[in-house]
C-alpha cells in the first residue's frame, strides 16, 4: 500500500523515510546543538507541524527507546478518497506507530530523535513501550539493536503516556525521554520525561529553520505523489 523511499538530505541533517500518507523521520539531533544566529531550533512549532520525540542516553551503555504514538488516521475509500460521514465530517480511526531509537552511551549517538507528522492527522498519544502499558519495556539496556541481542527490558510505570486531549502536549512540541544511571532498580537505569512547548520556539532565525525546511520537503513530496 505504501511506496517507501529513503533519501539523505545533507542540508537538513536528517534521514527521511517517506510513504504516501505517512512520514517518519529519524535523525541525529546534533544539529540542534549547532547555533545559527545565536538561537537553536529546539522545537518544531509553531511553524512546522511535527511532534519531535528525542531519546537522550545519559548512561554508560547502549539504550534503545521504544517510542509509540497514536494518531487519528483518515480513512480512505476504495477509490482513494477520504471517507466522510453523513454530516460531511472526515472519518478517522486510531492508528498506532512504534519507532525504536537505539542510542549510544556517549558521543553524537547518545541523542537521537524522530518526528511525527501532525499536519493532517493529529498525534493524540505519545509514550514509551510497544503497547503504551506500564508493564511494557519502555527501554532496552545493553543491547545492540536489530539482528543482535535486544538488551534488558526496563519498564517505566511512573511515566504515563502523554495525551493531546488533556493538554499534555501539542503539535509542534518536543518530548524528551532521558535514560540515566540509578541504583536499586532493574537494569540500573531509570527514565524521566521532559516537555519543550512549541510555543516557546524563538519566532525568528538569522539562518534556515530545520523543521520548516523539512515541512516544506514533505509537503512537496506529497504534492508530487511521492
Amino acid at each position: 500500500m505504501k511506496s517507501i523511499a529513503s533519501s539523505l538530505i545533507p542540508a537538513l541533517g536528517v534521514l527521511l523515510i517517506t510513504g504516501c500518507g505517512s512520514n517518519v523521520t529519524l535523525f541525529n539531533s546534533a544539529f540542534l546543538q549547532t547555533f545559527v544566529g545565536g538561537q537553536v531550533p529546539v522545537t518544531p512549532g509553531p511553524p512546522a507541524a511535527f511532534v519531535l520525540v528525542r531519546g537522550v542516553n545519559s548512561t554508560n551503555q547502549n539504550v534503545e527507546f521504544i517510542v509509540t504514538i497514536e494518531k487519528d488516521a483518515l480513512v480512505l475509500n476504495a477509490d482513494g478518497t477520504y471517507a466522510q460521514d453523513a454530516n460531511g465530517n472526515y472519518v478517522t480511526q486510531t492508528e498506532r506507530k512504534t519507532v525504536s531509537l537505539l542510542t549510544a552511551p556517549n558521543g553524537l549517538g547518545s541523542d537521537l530523535g524522530t518526528v511525527f507528522d501532525c499536519s493532517l492527522e493529529p498525534v493524540t498519544v505519545v509514550g514509551l513501550g510497544a503497547n503504551l502499558l506500564p508493564t511494557d519495556a519502555a527501554i532496552f539496556v545493553g543491547g545492540g539493536g536489530a539482528g543482535t541481542s535486544t538488551g534488558f527490558g526496563v519498564t517505566a510505570p511512573n511515566l504515563n503516556p502523554l495525551r493531546l486531549a488533556i493538554g499534555n502536549f501539542n503539535c509542534g512540541d518536543t518530548i524528551i525521554y532521558q535514560a540515566y544511571n540509578a541504583t536499586g532498580v532493574s537494569g540500573g537505569v531509570k527514565v524521566q520525561a521532559f516537555l519543550l512547548p512549541g510555543s516557546e520556539q524563538p519566532s525568528s532565525f538569522t539562518g534556515p529553520s530545520t523543521f520548516v525546511n523539512l515541512r516544506n520537503y514533505i509537503d512537496s513530496q506529497q504534492a508530487s505523489g511521492g
